[in-house]
């Protein structure tokens, strides 16, 4: 794998880039605050802004490691930061990753986390030399999974997973994967 560290993406509604100090305060009022989007992630919804501002250094922080691979969402229309998209577990030997995100309620049910998970893959596939991405969803989150096989992830299997220190999201995951060669077929 070749590590570049977050570039920036373009799709026709969507921009994806490093965050920046200046992101907090569409955080703030975005997602951030809001329990229905903190609900599956194991945080608290924030209680002020110097929160999500201390937060928000430590990944900016994180851009020093040419491994680091987390971008902000920016809605294009309305030049404001919506969500987050970002590769974890990243596996050298295996050529491999998991991805997560999460998007403003406001801005559910309307594709654009298809459209951001689509080009994090194409990037993850063609630029660092990724051959497979995994992820899950908590099963009471089944528009998670609607976002993964949109993508072109496959359902493998549904199991229990314990998360430690957080009890309220430990239970039912579905887990899903596409590997490069599902990758090619669907581009």
């Amino acid at each position: 794998m070749t590590h570049i560290g977050t570039q920036t993406l373009e799709t026709d509604r969507l921009l994806l880039r490093k965050y920046e100090i200046t992101d907090a305060d569409d955080m703030f009022r975005n997602w951030v605050t809001d329990p229905e989007v903190s609900r599956f992630w194991g945080w608290k919804p924030h209680e002020n802004i110097e929160e999500t501002k201390s937060l928000l250094q430590g990944w900016i922080n994180d851009y020093a490691k040419t491994d680091n691979y987390h971008w902000v969402i920016v809605i294009k229309e309305l030049s404001e930061a919506i969500g987050s998209i970002y590769l974890n577990e990243i596996n050298n030997e295996e050529k491999s990753a998991s991805i997560h995100y999460l998007v403003s309620r406001k801005f559910w049910n309307q594709g654009l986390i298809t459209e951001a998970c689509r080009v994090v893959l194409a990037f993850s596939f063609n630029k660092i030399g990724i051959t497979k991405i995994h992820t899950h969803h908590h099963v009471d989150n089944p528009a998670s999974g609607k976002v993964m096989q949109k993508s072109g992830m496959h359902y493998l299997e549904t199991k229990y997973k314990d998360i430690p220190d957080s009890a309220q999201i430990s239970g039912d995951y579905c887990f899903y994967e596409i590997t490069l060669e599902d990758w090619k077929r669907t581009e």
